[in-house]
Formats: structure tokens, C-alpha cells, sequence
């Protein structure tokens, strides 16, 4: 019996590390954020032409008149055809019923025909200093539709690894101080993780209301982003690192 005893209390200590071994590690996780401000190299206007007629050709004739107005001007403020996009020229049909009133009570019903046209384009400007230039001169040349205003940068994938790199910096300060606080010690990091950045999505304005957009966007839409003034553009980062702690 005593030897049973002993035998069972050497299995058990046998078995203490490996359960120790296999316990859950004390982990501590830290999020940061980073912001890097750049200016905008791109202003993008999207604006469009109204045109409500009765005679079809001829509402149509003066809106192409109009449109080439508009790209020719366009060319003489230095912007190229590749960066000049016009939609096609949408018709739209629209009917209306008028009653006229007798004097002798009768009434009578007309059916009315008029057509609704409409042409839009986007214009890039490469130096989004002349954007308020070009678009008082449109506006003056006629356009009665300013839909958006937006300003871009083609670089925007260098300033978001940039943003990227000062979060991770910023996380790892994070860490340390809050070590420091809670009288810890610190492992290596075992895990990295980008968090997602929130998306404002673009509004759209008649008019001569101008958008001020934010997107945040990733993969391919990397290289552009709208800016939110012409000022400068905000390309934000945020990570959350994962310590071991000693």
C-alpha cells in the first residue's frame, strides 16, 4: 500500500509541467491610431448641362453647341482629353396633362409633350489650384449643374505605409508605458492586426454646392483619395499589436 502511494505521488509531480506547459500564455493587446496630413495633387469637378425643351433637335443642338464650348475651353486651361469624360446625352420624355375650363362648364384635357436632356463631365484638374478658376468659368459659360468637387493625391499609397508605421510606433509606446503603470514585463509581439479605418462615403450636390468627401479606401483605390478640403488630405492608419507577458 505504501509503495502504491508513492508511486501515484511521483506520477502526479511527473505531470505538473506538462500541465503548466499547457496553459493559456498571459497576453496583453494594444491598439493605436496615426494621421498623416499631405496636400492634394488632383481636383476632380463633375458638373452637368439641363436643358428642358419642347423641340427635341433643337434642345439637343444647343447642348452639343454647349458641350463643345465647355472642351474647348477646357483645353485652353492646359487640360488634356484623357482627362475630360463625357456621359452620353440622356432624353427623357415626360409627359403632362393640362385642363382648360370653359365658361359654359366643359372641360378639356390636353396631353403635353416636352423632353428633359441632360449631359455630364468630369474634369481633372493636375493642379487643383485653378479648380475655383474653372469652375466660376463654367459656371458663367452656362453649366447649371455642379454635382461633385473632389481632390486627390496619386501618391497616397507611400503616405498610408508612412501613417501605417508611425501606428505601429505609437502601439508599441502604448505598450510600454502601460507596462511600466501595471508593473509588468513584456514579451515579444505575437501578433499584428490592422484595423479598419472607418469610410465616409462621397455626397452628392446640385447646383453650386461643392462635396467635401473622406474616403479611406484600400487595395487598387490605394493610389487615389478624396480629400475632405483643398487643403490637405488625411490618410489615417490603425493596428492593434499583441504582447506576451513575462
Amino acid at each position: 500500500m505504501k509503495k502504491f502511494y508513492l508511486a501515484g505521488l511521483a506520477v502526479s509531480l511527473l505531470l505538473l509541467p506538462a500541465f503548466s506547459q499547457a496553459a493559456e500564455p498571459q497576453l496583453m493587446r494594444v491598439s493605436a491610431d496615426a494621421e498623416v496630413r499631405i496636400k492634394p495633387d488632383r481636383a476632380s469637378i463633375t458638373f452637368g448641362l439641363f436643358e428642358k425643351t419642347e423641340n427635341l433637335r433643337q434642345g439637343a443642338e444647343e447642348l452639343n453647341a454647349m458641350s463643345h464650348r465647355v472642351t474647348q475651353y477646357l483645353r485652353t486651361r492646359g487640360i488634356e482629353d484623357e482627362f475630360i469624360q463625357a456621359d452620353n446625352l440622356h432624353i427623357i420624355p415626360v409627359y403632362s396633362r393640362q385642363t382648360v375650363l370653359a365658361k359654359n362648364g366643359t372641360r378639356t384635357e390636353t396631353e403635353k409633350l416636352h423632353y428633359e436632356l441632360t449631359q455630364t463631365f468630369t474634369a481633372t484638374l493636375t493642379d487643383p489650384s485653378q479648380y475655383e478658376d474653372v469652375l466660376y468659368a463654367l459656371l458663367d459659360m452656362g453649366i447649371n449643374r455642379i454635382e461633385n468637387v473632389s481632390f486627390y493625391s496619386t501618391q497616397i499609397r507611400q503616405y498610408r505605409d508612412q501613417s501605417r508605421r508611425l501606428a505601429v510606433k505609437y502601439a508599441r509606446e502604448k505598450a510600454a508605458l502601460l507596462a511600466e503603470a501595471a508593473d509588468i514585463r513584456l514579451g515579444k509581439i505575437v501578433n499584428v492586426t490592422e484595423d479598419p479605418i472607418p469610410s465616409w462615403h462621397p455626397a452628392r450636390f446640385t447646383l453650386s454646392n461643392v462635396s467635401q468627401n473622406v474616403l479611406l479606401a484600400d487595395s487598387a483605390a490605394d493610389n487615389l483619395l478624396p480629400a475632405p478640403a483643398t487643403g490637405m488630405i488625411s490618410v489615417k492608419s490603425a493596428v492593434t499589436l499583441t504582447y506576451k507577458i513575462k
